[in-house]
């Protein structure tokens, strides 16, 4: 009996999945198929679903015995089962893209990275790999044409199915004294380095905090791949706790599955984006801080909440806005204003990192003030898909 299957299948929706639908879907999905050893991908176009299942044949089998039974599919067609020697979507329980048919082409494109991570690019050539692009040029649709599905589906891409092509760069935070890096940051970039903004206008307001959660999975996953050893930054939406309780848990289970321990994590708060409910917040974090998890304000003193989050929640480290930096060894006022918070965040035992350096004067003014970590282009650019691992100090 063979060890490993896949089973890929094509079926019809007997009704409109809208964007809940479908990531309610998802997330059961991934529970189920981890619990079983199952990977793949999920596929869904124009009321059509299309997915690949990887495993133990007898799992797989009646895993698709449940779906064929399952009242939300239609027209369920078999298209290959066959063994295989090795899984293609790795260690991918499931994920899943839902699109336009004009956004199809794009988002199945030979570059896009799935709602797991997974890049299309990147899988061996294979079945399972042609016949995903087969979906993509419009095969393998079916359709219900007695279920209100018979034009297409209007949905904007969620923050699921993620903006086409998305990746990260990865920048060092560096331990002056120590002379060695410290961190990363993890900057979110298109698939040919593009910055963040060119990916988030394709994300819609209302997902942009499930996006938020899901891309730091990916992060992770990346970090680890590259064999991160150092800390790790992560951007983090605060109101992602009000929208999703699994904002933090969902960090550290992709980094436990990954082999990054939560001590080298620092989840980077903005400051600008104000809390509505602290005492929700406070409790979301003091809930896994004990766990080992890190946080930092970032671009603080850019904002208003600053000195109100420094109140009320004492983080590990603050990361000195840039343009408060920037030309600071001849800005009288910008000087007494570091002093101040520097006096501040010694007093509470937080450490602070000055981000956005781009010159020897402002790096000495800063370093004759006691600052250890720095991060910006005078010592290291981020590194594309990348963890650089040399720098320069003046």
């Amino acid at each position: 009996m063979p060890e490993l299957i896949h089973l890929i299948y094509s079926s019809a929706a007997t009704h409109a999945f809208s964007q809940e639908d479908l990531s309610q879907l998802l997330t059961k999905a991934r529970f189920k198929n981890e619990k079983l050893s199952v990977t793949g991908m999920l596929l869904y176009a124009e009321g059509s679903f299309f997915q690949v299942l990887e495993g133990p044949p007898d799992v797989v089998d009646a895993l698709f015995t449940m779906i064929k039974n399952d009242e939300r599919h239609g027209k369920v067609t078999v298209i290959i089962r066959e063994s295989i020697a090795k899984r293609a979507f790795a260690n991918w329980t499931m994920g899943y893209a839902d699109v336009t048919p004009e956004e199809a082409d794009e988002l199945v494109g030979a570059n896009d990275f799935f709602s797991t991570g997974h890049s299309f690019a990147k899988m061996e050539e294979g079945r399972a790999k042609k016949l995903l692009a087969a979906f993509k040029q419009g095969r393998w649709r079916s359709r219900l044409t007695d279920t209100g599905l018979s034009s297409p589906l209007s949905l904007q891409v969620s923050a699921s199915a993620r903006p086409p092509g998305f990746t990260y760069a990865f920048q060092p935070i560096i331990h002056a004294e120590k002379r060695e890096v410290f961190s990363y940051e993890a900057l979110i970039r298109g698939e040919h380095n593009e910055p963040a903004g060119h990916l988030l206008q394709h994300v819609a307001p209302g997902d942009l905090h499930r996006f938020d959660e899901e891309s730091r999975v990916v992060a992770i996953e990346l970090a680890a791949r590259m064999g991160l050893a150092a800390h790790l930054n992560l951007n983090f939406l605060p109101l992602s706790i009000e929208s999703s309780p699994t904002a933090i848990s969902s960090i550290l289970a992709a980094a436990e599955k990954h082999g990054i321990r939560p001590e080298q994590l620092v989840l980077e708060i903005l400051e600008k984006e104000l809390i509505s409910d602290f005492d929700r917040f406070e409790s979301a974090v003091n809930e896994h801080r004990d766990k080992g998890l890190s946080f930092a304000i970032d671009d603080f003193g850019a904002g208003y909440a600053g000195l109100n989050l420094l109140a009320d929640f004492q983080p590990e480290f603050i990361k000195l806005d840039m343009y408060l930096v920037r030309g600071i060894d001849s800005n009288g006022p910008r000087q007494a204003i570091v002093r101040g918070i520097l006096r501040t965040c010694l007093d509470l035992g937080i450490d602070v990192i000055a981000e956005g350096v781009e010159t020897a004067d402002e790096y000495d003014w800063l370093r004759g003030e006691g600052i250890e970590l720095f991060q910006g282009w005078l010592f290291a650019r981020p590194g594309f898909e990348q963890l650089p691992q040399s720098f320069e100090l003046p």
